[in-house]
């Protein structure tokens, strides 16, 4: 939780409305500059549950106070709730029901629909992630990389087991790179342990709502040289070799390989820049900013829709 007094009331009472009860809570603050805490405390005075706030001492980012969490606590289970977004009332109950039903699963994912400030659906969501074991290991054995949602429960001594998130190896200041699919870069580590019989599966079914904001993109790029960098290290662990660090990885790259990600990047940004102008009624802006998404990048758009519309 940062700096989230406009929304933590209504997550937690999202949180507090699940079917299934009886979980630990815990709630870590990275260091709020607003009234967060506070509004925490107060949700709680009036809704009487277990709850643990910790305030961490120094903002250092998102992947280091999920790390934290997964090592604070001692539940066999774990599952993020990001303080802007509402869970739905069964997914606690439905993804842990599935998550311990079969002692080859160690994670299970759902779908999601994006929400605007004011809990709107506003179209889209992600609607992916694998349905069958079966499925999973085809994807795992051609080494894919796993993209899943944030409220994907899993066994967290598994997470341990596979390094938890990664903190080390980056530049120092900003871009904090660490930050950027941090999630995508465990999912795809988790995804090694399909040698040893390990699952990830997906209910197919809405079970989240996740807050998306409305604005400008800039930041494509250090999200897809993060991407390729979580590829090139499950490659490395495929093939037995030495993982690299993002420092090394990206001393490694060639001026034409940043070249090609600077173009998939500018078509990232584009198609989603096209998007908010035509939302905002810029319609001109709005078509020949696409254009230009598909001018740097012809199948990204194709992808995009896929994923977010055609599955549905």
């Amino acid at each position: 939780m940062y700096n989230a007094e406009v929304y933590i009331e209504r997550t937690l009472q999202y949180i507090y409305n699940q079917t299934m009860q009886g979980f630990y809570l815990l709630i870590v603050d990275d260091c709020s500059t607003d009234h967060s805490t506070q509004k925490v405390d107060a949700f709680f005075e009036q809704h009487h549950r277990q709850y643990e706030l910790i305030r961490l001492n120094e903002n250092q980012g998102i992947a280091h106070a999920r790390n934290f969490a997964i090592n604070h606590v001692t539940t066999k289970y774990f599952v993020f709730i990001d303080s802007d977004d509402l869970p739905l009332p069964t997914l606690i109950e439905e993804e842990y029901k599935l998550l311990t039903c079969d002692q080859e699963i160690m994670a299970v994912s759902s779908w999601l629909k994006y929400i605007d400030n004011q809990d709107n659906e506003i179209g889209g969501g992600l609607f992916i992630g694998d349905t069958s074991k079966e499925m999973f290991r085809e994807r795992a054995q051609k080494n894919k990389l796993i993209f899943l949602p944030i409220q994907t429960m899993f066994v967290r001594n598994d997470a341990l087991r596979v390094g938890g998130f990664r903190l080390d190896g980056f530049p120092e200041g900003k871009p904090r790179y660490r930050d950027y699919c941090e999630d995508l870069d465990l999912w795809t580590r988790l995804s090694d342990l399909y040698t040893k019989g390990k699952v990830i599966v997906t209910i197919p079914k809405v079970l989240y709502l996740y807050r998306k904001a409305d604005t400008l993109s800039t930041n494509h790029f250090n999200m897809i040289i993060k991407m390729r960098f979580v590829k090139k290290n499950l490659l490395l662990r495929r093939r037995g070799e030495k993982e690299m660090t993002f420092i090394e990885f990206m001393n490694s790259m060639s001026e034409r390989e940043m070249r090609k990600l600077e173009k998939d990047s500018l078509a990232a940004d584009c198609l989603r820049n096209g998007v908010f102008y035509l939302k905002s009624g810029v319609w001109m802006k709005g078509i020949w900013t696409l254009m230009k998404s598909v001018w740097y990048q012809p199948l990204y758009i194709v992808d995009k829709i896929n994923a977010n519309y055609i599955k549905k």
